[in-house]
């Protein structure tokens, strides 16, 4: 069931809201109130009986007679025989007895009446205060933690010893950051010369931080998609992060729009090629679901080859995670972003780059070009050695 909310709706978007519920109930398309010039309706319902509709919101004072009046008075200019009135807000105690007085083919629509035809149609609306859905996902044990750390360091780092024997956990803080997974559909029609050049539809959905309103990218949706997932009634500061603030709307919006902007060619009334920019406005995009996800959030000190080291990471439940610190493949040496062929020196524990790294050239131990000699040999020729197998060849020349 597709689910729209009324949190921060502006009056078009309460219209556009309005559409599309009456439309499913309906089955049928509606339009808009350019075809009425009195613009006292703001769509028109194409049913069999074509009903006309007027939305008011945001509704400060309660709808009374003098709207009902003037209401009706535009449906018998353009001869619509059925209307509604849709309020966010409240019907002031006269509006029915004056439309059940005078026998007039008008409904008043609270937003209660206006849920309870959305389900019929298979959408749910939510306008009280109720929470989008929360979960959380169970963090792993520290032993689980090491476990997952270490394959995917193996993954990611050469090391001639094992790395899972090496690694040890000394701190591990918990606590929660929040993402929001964010549903959409577009539903967009672009006009030219007075004719559809272009409708753009779609849906989808995106994973935003709260704490940065970054949009996560693929890999982050398939390993949150697939995480397993306990309902959470969140408390205190975490609570008041259930609902997402404008600005992470505004980047879904601009993201959305960004994706379904299309630059479509048409021929202008004088025959000439032109393109135009269709990009999908607000209105054209609806938010159909919010899922708000209290991740894991790990700060952790460990060491490794006895070097202390720390990783912040977002867990999942299983071995995948989201490292969110980027100095973790860095280079200790020269502080350069690590993008392939790391090494892990077995006698310091440095992470360092293949520019400074060293393999012996005796016994293949990977090491950083601080802990490594090398020995002379032939034409001047310098191999990589470490310390233990330099100590077993005293006739050579080993230099640091």
């Amino acid at each position: 069931m597709k689910t729209l909310y009324m949190e921060g709706l502006d009056s078009e978007g309460f219209e556009q809201l309005c559409e599309e519920i009456f439309s499913a109930f309906y089955k049928a398309k509606v339009k808009r109130s350019f075809l009425f010039e009195d613009a006292n309706t703001d769509f028109v319902v194409l049913s069999s009986n074509n009903i006309a509709v007027d939305c008011k919101h945001p509704a400060k004072s309660p709808v009374g007679r003098p709207a009902i009046e003037k209401f009706y008075t535009a449906m018998k200019k353009k001869k619509v025989k059925e209307g509604i009135i849709v309020t966010s807000g409240k019907f002031a105690s006269t509006a029915q007895k004056y439309i059940d007085e005078n026998n007039l083919p008008i409904t008043l629509m609270d937003l209660e009446k206006l849920a309870s035809i959305a389900f019929k149609a298979g959408i749910k609306l939510v306008y009280k205060k109720e929470e989008p859905e929360a979960f959380t996902i169970i963090a792993n044990s520290d032993r689980e933690f090491r476990e997952h750390l270490s394959k995917k360091l193996k993954k990611e780092l050469q090391c001639s010893d094992d790395i899972g024997l090496n690694i040890a956990i000394i701190k591990r803080d918990i606590s929660h950051v929040v993402y929001y997974k964010i549903n959409y559909r577009v539903d967009a029609e672009f006009t030219a010369s007075n004719k559809v050049i272009h409708k753009e539809t779609g849906d989808g959905y995106f994973y935003i931080s709260e704490s940065t309103g970054r949009i996560e990218g693929d890999e982050f949706s398939k390993v949150y998609d697939m995480a397993p997932r306990m309902a959470y009634d969140p408390q205190g500061k975490d609570a008041a992060l259930l609902k997402p603030r404008k600005q992470i709307l505004d980047v879904l919006y601009d993201k959305v729009q960004s994706m379904h902007t299309k630059y479509v060619p048409y021929m202008t009334k004088s025959n000439k090629l032109s393109t135009k920019t269709c990009t999908p406005t607000k209105k054209d995009i609806t938010i159909q679901n919010v899922m708000c996800l209290y991740l894991p959030l790990s700060d952790v000190e460990y060491e490794m080859f006895g070097k202390a080291r720390t990783i912040r990471s977002l867990e999942s439940s299983s071995e995948e995670f989201t490292i969110i610190d980027p100095k973790v493949f860095a280079c200790d040496i020269c502080g350069g972003k690590i993008s392939k062929n790391g090494i892990v020196c077995v006698k310091c524990g440095n992470i360092v780059d293949e520019k400074h790294s060293a393999r012996c050239s005796r016994c293949n131990k990977t090491l950083c070009v601080n802990c490594s000699s090398y020995v002379s040999k032939f034409l001047g020729k310098k191999e990589p050695i470490c310390g233990t197998c330099a100590n077993k060849e005293p006739g050579l020349k080993i230099k640091k």
